[in-house]
């Protein structure tokens, strides 16, 4: 078998060094991709998002009516069109597999009392039940693993961990944080106002509540146009 000349396989060798110094300066694929999911990012389909716009819309037409009825002087309707206010404002939290799985994780932050878990973890099986009803994908799958941590932690299997605070994370990684913050909000203003009907009050209160349904409900039609 002929030897190659010596000066030809030096040759190569140079010829290859700029080669194997681009390959070894570019960065791995594996080293530069995140694969982990973005909470309050898991946004429904525009399906959900247009009933959701109905029962938003229905429940402006309520907050209204009763602004209405308290500047006319009656009390009595003013509080019960508000309340008919909130029971669509629930109905719209809990439009999509993954808002009513959030809406049983508040259930169980809610169950809280002191530090007796015990109640609490009832709610777990229902609470998996629910997410079986979701795709699978990173998200649920990121969410499921928060719960376990935190039925872990409730039964004392893990140390120095936070349950309360697992399970919000995971009720944050199922989140469509443009939909479920100005959502909570006008649910929450809902509540304080609520309460100020049953005082003297100006029909002013009814700004943040009405500026909450706008924000939402802009939300909601924006991203359902076709």
């Amino acid at each position: 078998m002929n030897k190659q000349p010596a000066h030809t396989s030096k040759g190569l060798l140079w010829a290859c060094i700029p080669v194997l110094t681009l390959l070894l300066s570019m960065p791995a694929a594996a080293a530069t991709t995140s694969t982990s999911p973005e909470a309050g990012s898991y946004c429904p389909g525009k399906d959900i998002l247009l009933i959701v716009a109905e029962d938003l819309s229905a429940s402006l037409d309520m907050v209204m009516r009763s602004r209405a009825a308290l500047i006319d002087g009656d009390q009595a309707t003013a509080i019960s069109d508000l309340a008919s206010a909130r029971t669509t404002l629930h109905l719209a939290a809990s439009r999509g597999a993954a808002a009513r799985t959030i809406v049983l994780i508040d259930t169980v932050i809610q169950a809280k009392a002191g530090e007796d878990y015990v109640r609490m973890l009832e709610w777990f099986p229902l609470l998996r039940t629910s997410l079986l009803t979701l795709p699978e994908d990173a998200t649920v799958s990121a969410a499921d693993d928060l719960i376990g941590q935190a039925s872990d932690a409730m039964q004392g299997d893990v140390k120095d961990s936070d349950p309360m605070e697992s399970l919000k994370q995971a009720r944050h990684m199922l989140a469509c944080d443009g939909l479920d913050i100005p959502l909570q909000e006008a649910m929450q203003a809902q509540h304080s106002l609520m309460k100020a009907l049953y005082r003297n009050t100006k029909n002013s209160a009814y700004d943040p509540l009405i500026d909450s349904l706008r924000s939402v409900l802009a939300y909601t039609l924006e991203n359902s146009e076709k």
